[in-house]
């Protein structure tokens, strides 16, 4: 009773802020940096024509707006262009910028809200310098219209630089592609592929794609030469038979069936018509490996139509069949392809394995659907427990027990064991208390379960592939955060996350800063509806509530007395002063948050509302992620970087005033969408989709099989992607 009650008042507290929104707190950013940013654009304006051409041309293509430097630290837009830019040094293309981006990064290094205007300024054209050189450098020899002051301007509209990399994704694919060196043959073949067989042997929209990957060859054959199919071609036949996940009834399989039946050949013309043919299935494959089926636009102009505040980036995937082909060559086994096209996050190849267990299980005609039935407890009888066993023993959860008979309709000690089991496996209370929440995931089909684990397996393949040594990853629909050392568990905790309605947004991005008891600002639908008529009641509310007023939303502006205002001139028309809640355990942020700078205004914090974690379902939040345990995450955080001090930020905790940490290296964050995985003692998790994003993507993707009959062979029809 007494959990009961704590319950309802924390439900009570969280529905007296229903009215904010994640625009609400977007809008706060936004004019708490308006200032600023005025000030800012000024000063570029009367400075720029000393900078580039180049740097002066997208400042007034985009209104001399400030774009890389916000009030208090690096923009959003910074964060994420260095990463990228980082991300591409790391991998040997651009390396003319190396230099360039270390001087950013030192420059960039003690910037804070404290410093100077000037600081700020120089800060800020550097990085606009950096950003049109880095452009300029990726586009440099195609025949793209793209610019950096229209690639900015489009990212500026959308509030987002992700759809302007993702523009740059094929340009920097071919920066990271090495090409094979005149004098280094890889069949030791004495034919050259020269331009007139390419044209006369390769048909339609893949003759440029062929032309390309030969080009980056030098023109030698890779699959076929005098002597017969080279080891590259059979490394590829055998992969492509032992998939056990791979459509067999599709096209690209018959293609690779009959390709394999074909006797050797023996001319010119005929080896290169082999090794183009072979070219063609390699790249359709590797294409399946590398992006899944999942229909990226459809599901995007789904998800505006029916999530008003719903939001999935997707980040290009920067390889390719032929970046992958040419690398396998230099390290001469194809095997590097396919190791290398698999994402890193854990348990994918255990995914796979579960795959193939619910795909023979739904082949088999599933488990018995079970009729209605009431609540069921320990104990009873009830005529749907034999069922019951023989669902759950199919999915491996029930293991009959000795002395028990099939038929016995009493729930029994055995089977509470594996009610317990497979509540546990669908991120249920596992107290063995069968109810709505249970009987729902047990009336899921084996079909529709093989289908989400083949969803989820394409979702890992567009997760951001970041090459850092740590890593942190938020599951939605598990309401949970792991934080990852070389992928590997190093903290755990549950977290409280967006409620359908106000989603959490799924993206990448990286923490930067964390601030130690931070103030948080009051959204102007707060003190509308709630913080306005309760000072016209009691102009001491705002005392008692510990919340400032202030002439600004920054807690250095002037304070203002709340007694000396007539609140009751105030109604539809908002008081001009900001209100923001001081720092303390009272404090709806708690005494903690962490920072990752971001166009949805999202970040991880504490919360004084401790009893939802309880809860089974988590989904309580506008967006950001509540931490169960913020304190075990700062401790993670000092691990990952020295100059997080966790001694002192203790101290600094026991009282009351607000202090930021810059972080030394920034740690990639990923707000994740998996509603189905294999876990690190090899059990299959599956979750409830609580925004309804498997069913959208269900809806659009290319080539899933529908999840409300049996899965056959022939349901599967493979596109040309597979």
């Amino acid at each position: 009773m007494r959990y009961m009650i704590q319950v309802f008042a924390i439900l009570f507290l969280s529905l007296t802020v229903l009215y904010a929104s994640a625009d609400d707190f977007r809008k706060i950013h936004e004019e708490a940096n308006r200032a600023f940013s005025q000030a800012l654009s000024t000063q570029i304006r009367s400075s720029v024509g000393s900078a580039s051409g180049a740097v002066q041309q997208v400042y007034a293509a985009i209104g001399y707006k400030p774009v890389w430097v916000d009030k208090e630290y690096l923009s959003s837009f910074s964060v994420m262009f260095l990463g990228e830019l980082k991300d591409d040094l790391d991998h040997g293309a651009l390396l003319s910028l190396k230099q360039p981006y270390e001087a950013v990064i030192k420059m960039s290094k003690d910037l804070s809200e404290s410093s100077s205007m000037e600081k700020k300024l120089q800060v800020e054209r550097a990085m606009m310098q950096l950003y049109v050189d880095y452009i300029d450098a990726i586009l440099k020899g195609t025949d793209s219209r793209l610019t950096p002051a229209v690639l900015l301007k489009a990212s500026l509209k959308r509030d987002s630089l992700v759809h302007s990399f993702n523009l740059l994704a094929n340009a920097r694919i071919e920066k990271r592609t090495p090409v094979i060196r005149k004098n280094e043959r890889i069949l030791g073949s004495k034919i050259r592929i020269d331009g007139n067989l390419t044209k006369k042997l390769t048909r339609g929209s893949d003759k440029e794609r062929l032309k390309e990957m030969y080009k980056c060859l030098d023109f030698h054959p890779v699959w076929v030469s005098e002597k017969g199919l080279s080891s590259y071609t059979e490394e590829l036949f055998h992969t492509i038979e032992t998939d056990r996940i791979f459509d067999h009834s599709g096209p690209t399989y018959r293609t690779f069936e009959k390709l394999k039946s074909l006797p050797v050949p023996k001319t010119k013309e005929e080896i290169v018509a082999r090794e183009f043919a072979i070219a063609k299935l390699y790249q359709d494959y590797m294409g399946y490996l590398l992006y899944g089926a999942i229909d990226w636009k459809k599901f995007k102009q789904k998800l505006r139509k029916t999530h008003k505040h719903g939001a999935w980036d997707v980040h290009d995937v920067l390889l390719s069949p032929e970046l992958l082909l040419i690398e396998s060559v230099q390290k001469k086994t194809l095997k590097h392809a396919f190791e290398k096209v698999k994402p890193a996050y854990p348990g994918y190849d255990a995914m796979v394995k579960a795959l193939r267990t619910y795909r023979k299980i739904a082949q088999a005609g599933g488990w018995p659907e079970l009729p209605d039935f009431k609540d069921l407890k320990p104990g009873m009888h009830s005529s749907v427990v034999p069922l019951l066993r023989e669902r759950l023993k199919i999915e491996g959860d029930y293991v009959p027990c000795a002395g028990i008979a099939a038929n016995s309709t009493h729930y029994d000690s055995c089977l509470l064991e594996a009610v317990k089991r497979f509540q546990s496996r669908h991120g249920l209370e596992a107290e063995g208390y069968i109810g709505k929440m249970t009987r729902k995931a047990l009336a899921e089909t084996a079909a529709h379960k093989y289908v989400r684990l083949r969803l989820n397996l394409a979702r890992l393949k567009w997760l951001k592939r970041d090459n850092s040594r740590y890593h942190i990853v938020v599951n939605i629909p598990d309401f949970m955060i792991t934080v990852y050392d070389e992928w590997k568990p190093m903290e755990k905790m549950r977290v409280v996350t967006g409620r359908k309605g106000h989603e959490t947004p799924i993206f990448y991005n990286r923490v930067k800063r964390i601030v130690l008891n931070p103030y948080w600002r009051i959204p102007p639908s707060i003190i509308r509806h709630e913080t306005l008529p309760k000072l016209k009641k009691d102009s001491g509310y705002t005392n008692k509530k510990h919340i400032e007023i202030h002439t600004g939303y920054s807690e250095h502006s002037p304070r203002v007395n709340p007694y000396k205002v007539n609140w009751h001139k105030y109604g539809r028309k908002l008081p001009p002063y900001k209100f923001m809640q001081s720092p303390g355990n009272f404090n709806a942020l708690g005494k903690v948050k962490f920072l990752f700078p971001n166009s949805y205004s999202v970040y991880m914090h504490d919360t004084p509302e401790k009893a939802l974690f309880k809860r089974d379902i988590r989904a309580y939040s506008h967006g950001c992620v509540r931490l169960a345990r913020p304190i075990d995450m700062l401790a993670a955080f000092a691990e990952m970087d020295k100059k997080v001090d966790f001694e002192k930020a203790e101290k600094i905790l026991e009282k009351n005033k607000k202090t930021p940490i810059r972080l030394s290296r920034s740690i990639p964050i990923d707000m994740i969408y998996i509603t189905a995985w294999v876990d690190k003692t090899g059990k299959v998790q599956f979750r409830d989709d609580i925004y309804g994003y498997d069913a959208l993507q269900m809806e659009t993707a290319k080539w899933l099989p529908s999840p409300k009959v049996k899965v056959s062979s022939s349901q599967e029809k493979n596109t040309k992607a597979s």
